[in-house]
């Protein structure tokens, strides 16, 4: 159980210190951005500021867990603050036409290498550790760009947020379902930001019509997401059918695109769009139930 200490540095510091940096983030923004398409919206440090209210508020609720994290890093777990700090450096420069899609192939191929070092050295034999390698690095590289896309196929406003907020507490839910209390802690963290985030934007944001995150956000959530879920089904008891449902659930905010959904309007399509989002994480939340014996038993999965 955590003590009060930890409860306050791993979840309120946190929740304060991104609350601020996202508010700021967003008076910086100028108001003409809510028009603009979001191709078009805050990049540079405005950009940058709302990716640093979730890396920055996470290193500090980190180091509210686990204290100063030990380099070089001896289990996957450490990674995470380190995954971090790499993505709030690569999303200063994610707006740069050619760096950001560099560093997006060279991380999605390096960050299982590195967070599965002793996986590789141990568990795997050579051919066994290519295959992983090959599949992780691609669905790390495909997650990074339904992650980037749903921020702009989202409807603008609070819609972003809020699924951000159910992905991170359903993945906190599966984590302690499968005997992680510590990972589970780590995206209790980032539940927290998300949930102010779009408090926030609720209560504050006056036009509805801003998009929340800028592109220059995706590698944090990114790799953060990934480092947990990989920390998760290698070192805990997840499922694979709960990572992997989990991790392809924002491509289910494409259905926002259907000319069916799109004319609904928009007050109609949210909840079309959040439901199809909603429903493989249901779904990973009832196999790790299932998994975990809660209910009775143990399906195998």
């Amino acid at each position: 159980m955590l003590s009060i200490k930890q409860l306050f540095f791993s979840l309120l510091l946190p929740t304060i210190i991104g609350s601020g940096l996202f508010i700021f983030a967003r008076s910086r923004s100028p108001k003409e951005y809510a028009t603009v398409r979001y191709e078009r919206g805050p990049d540079g440090f405005t950009g940058w500021l709302i990716a640093a209210a979730l890396g920055i508020s996470y290193i500090v609720g980190y180091l509210g867990l686990e204290g100063l994290p030990a380099f070089p890093p001896r289990q996957g777990i450490h990674w995470l603050c380190y995954l971090a700090i790499i993505g709030l450096i690569v999303g200063g420069f994610w707006h740069l036409p050619v760096w950001g899609p560099i560093a997006q192939v060279a991380l999605s191929i390096i960050i299982p290498r590195l967070l599965l070092t002793t996986t590789f050295k141990y568990t795997w034999g050579p051919i066994a550790g290519i295959i992983w390698w090959v599949f992780l690095a691609v669905a790390i590289f495909i997650f990074w760009h339904l992650v980037e896309q749903s921020f702009s196929t989202l409807p603008s406003g609070a819609s972003g947020p809020f699924v951000y907020f159910g992905l991170c507490g359903s993945t906190a839910l599966i984590l302690a379902l499968s005997g992680s209390l510590r990972l589970a802690q780590h995206c209790g963290t980032l539940v927290v930001l998300f949930a102010a985030s779009w408090i926030i934007t609720l209560v504050l944001q006056r036009d509805r019509k801003r998009f929340v995150f800028p592109r220059g956000t995706s590698p944090v959530v990114t790799l953060l997401l990934a480092g947990i879920w990989m920390n998760g089904y290698f070192f805990a008891e997840v499922p694979a059918v709960s990572a992997i449902l989990l991790a392809i659930s924002p491509l289910l905010a494409q259905v926002g695109r259907i000319e069916a959904v799109r004319g609904l309007g928009a007050r109609r399509s949210i909840p079309v769009q959040v439901g199809a989002i909603a429903l493989p994480v249901i779904i990973a939340i009832g196999v790790a139930v299932a998994r975990s014996g809660f209910l009775g038993g143990n399906s195998g999965y």
